[in-house]
């Protein structure tokens, strides 16, 4: 079988196994968790694997959770809340923030026995406990 032909087993393998329960939901986690795994099995380039994963995401596109704001009063696109940054992350994950990819929780909330949202609106930041808490 030819390298094209084994990534492309591999990304719907690597998707079934990822997406398992709930295939509705590649966020930009597991999207780059696999094309990592790309890199790793085939030694090949970030930019290779990024290429390979959206051609296969062009003909199967990406779906991400969504849930109710009732802040903006819509259905959107919920993203995680990240608590408890170490230092060293604080930049990177401050741009991810500011690209509406997570929402940097604030730990003064965390407090013994209490739940926080796990995921948050992308949209206003707004914590969305309905859709799960830790």
């Amino acid at each position: 079988m030819d390298r094209e032909a084994e990534v492309a087993r591999l990304l719907k393998e690597l998707h079934a196994s990822f997406l398992k329960g709930n295939e509705h939901d590649e966020g930009d986690l597991l999207y780059y968790r696999i094309n990592y795994r790309l890199v790793d099995i085939f030694k090949m380039t970030k930019e290779e694997a990024e290429r390979f994963h959206s051609a296969y995401h062009a003909k199967s596109p990406r779906q991400v959770s969504q849930g109710y704001c009732d802040k903006c009063g819509r259905l959107v696109t919920i993203i995680p809340i990240i608590y408890g940054i170490q230092e060293s992350d604080i930049e990177k994950m401050r741009i991810a923030e500011s690209e509406g990819r997570l929402v940097i929780g604030d730990t003064n909330i965390i407090k013994h026995d209490t739940k926080v949202a796990m995921f948050g609106c992308r949209a206003c930041k707004t914590p969305l406990p309905k859709y799960g808490t830790i």
